[in-house]
């Protein structure tokens, strides 16, 4: 996929070379923007050459699309570690569970057995009486 990702960069990049090339008689010409707004006087710029508009153009773009490609990774990686410690939270909560049902497993388990031993007991233990020897 990465190679596929270079071949398609490369390619574009030949073609676009390939098109200012052969287009440069119509890109040399001077270009001059104007605004003309309603409520403030109209402005122009100075004449321009058609490549230069054209490449700006591009390179605003480039540049728009890059801070949007950052403002994506800066937002999914905070919202991977935001994750990352409810996670750590639940797991540690998790733990302090396992820990308080093992200690209640373990005094059921305790009384329990302390019950059963009770029960196998007789009621009525006679100690030997030494005076009858």
């Amino acid at each position: 996929m990465r190679y596929l990702k270079v071949l398609l960069l490369v390619l574009s990049v030949f073609l676009a070379l390939v098109f200012f090339f052969q287009n440069q008689n119509a890109l040399s010409q001077n270009l001059e923007l104007s605004l003309n707004l309603f409520f403030i006087p109209a402005k122009s710029s100075i004449p321009l050459p058609f490549y230069f508009v054209i490449l700006t153009a591009f390179f605003l773009g480039a540049i728009l699309a890059l801070s949007f490609l950052v403002w994506d990774k800066v937002h999914l990686s905070a919202k991977l570690m935001k994750s990352k410690w409810r996670i750590g939270n639940l797991e540690r909560e998790v733990e302090k569970m396992r820990k308080q049902l093992g200690e209640a497993s373990s005094r059921a388990t305790y009384f329990h057995k302390a019950g059963e031993n009770a029960a196998n007991r007789p009621e009525d233990i006679t100690a030997p009486d030494p005076d009858k020897g």
